[in-house]
């Protein structure tokens, strides 16, 4: 009884699920530039706006720096995947790896200092999710522009 009514949603989903497994990696790299800039937006200009109304802390000031330098390679990746440049898109996967790595620190130390003065429980359910949600951001950052610039190398020796 049950199995009926779960087939006709999988067969309903199934070109939903296949336009999504066989997306232009191209169209995904700008989709994941704008991601970049707005995330790198809202969280920058977060930490922006904690610096001057609070004290300056340098685990902030190193947040908005990665940020920044996030957002102005996102605009090269969204350039590189649209003009077909490897190089661009080899700087975003650097940056993005680099800023993206130091952004997980960075985010790990400030709670775990932050959360060791408040025992309440939502706080930790909160901060690990926030961060095994950025994890995953990471991940989508370096996968697509990667899948494209192999797509782009043997488009190039074919």
């Amino acid at each position: 009884m049950l199995a009926a009514p779960l087939v006709k949603i999988f067969v309903q989903c199934t070109p939903l699920l296949e336009s999504m497994c066989n997306a232009n990696p191209q169209y995904c790299c700008v989709f994941i530039g704008v991601v970049a800039i707005l995330s790198g937006f809202i969280e920058g200009g977060y930490k922006v706006y904690q610096l001057a109304t609070l004290s300056l802390s340098y685990m902030a000031l190193g947040m908005v720096v990665a940020w920044i330098l996030i957002i102005m390679a996102a605009v090269l990746l969204i350039l590189g995947a649209i003009k077909k440049i490897r190089f661009l898109l080899l700087i975003w996967i650097i940056v993005s790896l680099v800023c993206g790595v130091s952004l997980i620190i960075l985010k790990t130390v400030i709670y775990a200092c932050y959360f060791s003065y408040n025992p309440d429980i939502a706080y930790h359910i909160f901060g690990a999710s926030y961060i095994i949600l950025f994890v995953l951001l990471l991940f989508l950052f370096l996968y697509f522009p990667y899948a494209y610039r192999r797509q782009l190398e043997d488009e190039l020796y074919e």
